[in-house]
């Protein structure tokens, strides 16, 4: 019985239909590996892709946040805002050093509004209160006046 299924494989593993399978088998394989390498969010370090951020266009965005904020406040028109980072965007790992854990957004140093109405102490105050909320500085770090 052992000769049979031993001739029965020595057939089988001669014949032309099953070479011809195997290949085909084969070539998806490396077709499969091939796409998956490319949709792979590992760089070729082996650590996770790392999301660049534009420190200029963070700074835009907020800009742009922070002067439509401070003109829906009564008594303001016209504004226009400088805003100064500390710092840029810290990427965070975990301790194997290529796991990305979180992103930690740039550090405010200090923000300058020029506003209608700026010169209004109640008008200033409620432009404070707005940017120590949003921004979490200190009211020594924002600078609020007049535009002219």
């Amino acid at each position: 019985m052992k000769d049979k299924n031993n001739k029965k494989l020595i057939s089988l593993l001669g014949s032309d239909k099953l070479r011809f399978v195997l290949i085909i088998i084969g070539l998806m394989a490396v077709v499969l590996i091939f796409i998956s390498s490319l949709n792979s969010d590992k760089n070729k370090d082996g650590a996770d892709y790392k999301v660049q951020f534009s420190i200029a266009d963070y700074n835009n965005q907020l800009t742009s946040e922070l002067v439509s904020m401070i003109k829906s406040i009564d008594g303001v028109g016209d504004v226009k805002v400088l805003l100064t980072l500390d710092s840029s965007y810290e990427y965070v790992y975990l301790e194997d050093n290529k796991t990305l854990s979180k992103i930690l957004e740039p550090k405010i140093r200090g923000v300058a509004v020029a506003c209608t109405g700026g010169d209004n102490p109640v008008i200033t105050e409620k432009i404070v209160a707005l940017l120590r909320t949003v921004l979490s500085v200190n009211a020594d770090k924002i600078s609020i006046s007049k535009l002219t």
